[in-house]
């Protein structure tokens, strides 16, 4: 079983893609000669993996990510089922690079020697990086956002939503102004919970997403609002549970110049990644 090892950079000027072809042609080659190639890459960013992780002969891909001290005997105890790995993409592998559209690169500035050192952006995307754009563009990713294999299965079950806070709710926070803004942005407004149960047979950690999607005009499909791990043996489930903060579920107001809660159906996912939530539910916030 042989293990390659490739390390990556963030994109710029000494990374001018998001893949690397003396990598990616040691990984075919030595696939070509292994029937049970796994890849692990050490990696501060994006790495797509198209050129050879459809190879029948890769069986596994690991993002290390940036190796520590004990990154070596992290791996070894993964790879010989000492551990189950646990964790979860912060990012979207895609297929090709386009698939990020301009997110890749900032813009140029007219006096093309100053972009080496002064790069500008204009942030036309708004709120749409990541997940966010491929959920609004449909685009079929690699590995999506928050996506993560183990060793066992996870179940997810009994989706409940609770409304905590009570009587009506201004559009507008009226709390003192904290660190952070007013004070009643981090109460907390509904609770979410749901049982993970590990229908297999070895003891893992599952990280448990929540996503809401906000009915509101410029919003995106769903955003991340909260997410828990927990260690699960073989059998047993565990109950998760989110808090909803008025700042998880209002907008920015750029006319008045501070969070808003809008008016409508909100809509409520939780699962194991940005595209694999198979609960879904939804609550009502109704102005006064």
């Amino acid at each position: 079983m042989p293990l390659l090892t490739s390390y990556s950079r963030y994109i710029g000027i000494d990374r001018p893609n998001l893949r690397d072809s003396f990598s990616d042609t040691l990984v075919r080659n030595v696939a070509s000669r292994c029937s049970n190639t796994i890849v692990t890459i050490h990696n501060a960013g994006i790495r797509l993996v198209d050129d050879w992780i459809d190879h029948p002969n890769v069986t596994a891909v690991i993002f290390g990510h940036l190796p520590g001290q004990d990154s070596g005997r992290a791996i070894v105890d993964i790879l010989y089922g000492e551990v189950s790995p646990s964790g979860k993409l912060p990012y979207t592998v895609a297929r090709n690079e386009s698939d990020y559209g301009p997110l890749l690169a900032p813009v140029i500035t007219d006096n093309a020697s100053d972009y080496r050192y002064y790069p500008q952006d204009n942030f036309s995307e708004g709120v749409y990086i990541d997940y966010r754009a491929f959920d609004q563009q449909n685009i079929e990713p690699r590995f999506e956002f928050g996506f993560g294999l183990t060793y066992t299965t996870f179940e997810y079950s009994d989706l409940q939503i609770t409304r905590v806070a009570i009587g009506a709710l201004a559009p507008a926070p009226s709390g003192d102004i904290i660190p952070g803004g007013h004070e009643d942005l981090w109460d907390t407004i509904f609770t979410v919970s749901a049982k993970i149960t590990n229908a297999g047979s070895i003891e893992a950690a599952e990280i448990a997403q929540l996503y809401i999607g906000i009915p509101c005009d410029g919003q995106p499909i769903r955003q991340l609002r909260g997410f828990d791990k927990r260690v699960i043996s073989p059998g047993e489930s565990v109950t998760m549970e989110f808090p909803l903060k008025r700042r998880d579920l209002s907008i920015w107001n750029v006319a008045t110049q501070w969070w808003e809660l809008v008016s409508g159906r909100y809509r409520v996912y939780v699962g194991a990644s940005s595209r694999n939530l198979p609960l879904v539910g939804e609550f009502e916030i109704n102005e006064p």
